[in-house]
């Protein structure tokens, strides 16, 4: 039973406006299922790798397990440059219990897990909803669109619906959420039929999902994958010239000898049975004896085939998978004979640091859009602010080069030298950043009890003069 088949049971106790748009949703999520199972695939290194069937011999076209994990690659090394480093909003996050709900959804981890959906499937969706036994009062959650999808409105820039499908151990549907304006409503399978299970009113403004979308366009709300056409035509171009590399190593890597005028009994062990071509090559035809006419047999060999061309394709493949994924090729292993320098390394990573800076920006939007429903579901209403998670530097500056900066910028007058963003652009963690306030208040708090003391004497010795 797939994602489209069930929609089309009447569900039990639907309006048919809603009906309709679960159809709608549904018919949306089977849609898109074959090309997050390709994606998915090529990120995985599991796709099947097309083959004209010109160069691989059919008998071992099925043995050969080749390769290439460049799509990982290309999502993974933008992906490490997402990385919160604690929230920030009007009015203080202590104030608003930021860190709590934070601290009790783990949601650094599920954001992450989100950030990598979204660049592998063009997509992924936060939802909140109330916790059950067991659960986070608030419970956060990031959903991958496998499993969840929603239809856009282009002029509230919100999701007007959105449904998530819950597979069982047999990959079958068994709990579906929908979720609508002003309600969440749940379905259960019920001998072979969908039921409802729970209508679950909210106050919410639209419906308490977010999508979090890679490189969204006017004309594609839906984001895209950074696993492109041309990523996996490479891939798949990369994985050809490494499987030809792998044949011509095992037909030509070692130098074919021939030779001209000996005699079958050459090739023969002591019983008189033929040798193998394999214990031919490793030592008989070296000795080999003059024929009835006293002349010695000719022999030569083949040239070995060079690896080179694979490699020189291969090179140019990497360069070109670079070109398309904004970053340098030393990333896909393409490394040159003289190392490149820091500032080298730096100058070509500005591209890549710059699509990092993008992702955040935009994946920042919805996460704290996300966060603020979060806020609305724990306290009823509208908490009127929108936090923003911050992000760890996208570039790839060293922590001395990060503490040089900001010891400028205090000298400067810049920046004081106790300034939660100050601690920011050290790159201190927002538990580190907790420690030294707390420091800072015993610090302070000496200070001001010594002073006290020093003006209590000072004022005794005054009274007893």
């Amino acid at each position: 039973m797939g994602f489209v088949s069930f929609i089309r049971q009447r569900v039990s106790a639907l309006a048919e406006d809603e009906r309709a748009v679960l159809a709608q949703l549904s018919d949306q999520l089977a849609r898109f299922q074959g090309h997050n199972r390709l994606v998915a695939d090529y990120y995985d290194q599991r796709a099947r790798i097309r083959d004209f069937g010109i160069s691989i011999p059919p008998h071992i076209r099925g043995l050969a397990d080749t390769t290439a994990g460049w799509p990982a690659t290309v999502v993974d090394v933008l992906e490490e440059r997402l990385d919160h480093n604690g929230w920030i909003a009007s009015g203080g996050v202590d104030n608003l219990g930021i860190a709590d709900l934070v601290e009790e959804n783990q949601l650094n981890g599920e954001f992450s897990k989100g950030h990598l959906d979204a660049l592998i499937y063009g997509i992924a969706f936060g939802v909140v909803g109330r916790g059950d036994d067991g659960e986070p009062e608030v419970l956060v959650t990031v959903e991958s669109p496998i499993r969840m999808t929603g239809i856009w409105s282009r002029r509230r820039r919100a999701l007007e619906s959105a449904l998530y499908v819950n597979l069982d151990n047999k990959k079958q549907p068994d709990i579906a959420t929908l979720y609508l304006p002003g309600e969440t409503i749940e379905l259960v399978m019920d001998g072979g039929r969908w039921t409802v299970e729970s209508r679950a009113p909210h106050s919410i403004d639209g419906v308490p999902c977010e999508p979090i979308v890679n490189r969204p366009r006017a004309g594609d709300t839906g984001g895209r994958s950074e696993i492109t056409r041309a990523i996996r035509y490479y891939t798949d171009n990369a994985v050809r010239t490494l499987l030809g590399g792998e044949i011509a190593r095992e037909f030509y890597g070692a130098p074919q000898r021939w030779a001209m005028g000996a005699d079958e009994k050459s090739f023969v062990d002591q019983h008189g049975n033929p040798l193998t071509a394999w214990e031919s090559y490793l030592g008989k035809i070296m000795a080999l004896p003059r024929d009835e006419n006293g002349d010695l047999p000719q022999v030569g060999s083949f040239a070995a085939g060079s690896p080179e061309p694979f490699i020189a394709w291969l090179r140019q493949l990497s360069m070109l998978v670079a070109a398309e994924a904004g970053m340098s090729a030393t990333y896909l292993g393409l490394i040159h004979d003289n190392p490149a320098s820091a500032d080298a390394i730096r100058a070509a990573d500005v591209r890549l640091e710059k699509r990092a800076e993008r992702r955040q920006r935009i994946f920042g939007a919805a996460e704290g859009r996300l966060m603020r429903k979060a806020l609305w579901v724990r306290d009823g209403r509208d908490p009127g602010v929108t936090p923003l998670p911050m992000w760890r530097d996208a570039g790839t500056p060293t922590r001395s080069a990060q503490a040089q900066d900001a010891v400028a910028l205090v000298t400067a007058g810049i920046l004081p030298s106790d300034s939660d963003i100050t601690y920011e652009r050290i790159g201190l963690s927002e538990p580190d950043r907790q420690r030294i306030r707390a420091d800072l208040r015993r610090s302070r708090m000496v200070g001001t009890i010594s002073a006290l003391a020093a003006a209590a004497e000072l004022a005794r010795e005054g009274d007893e003069t």
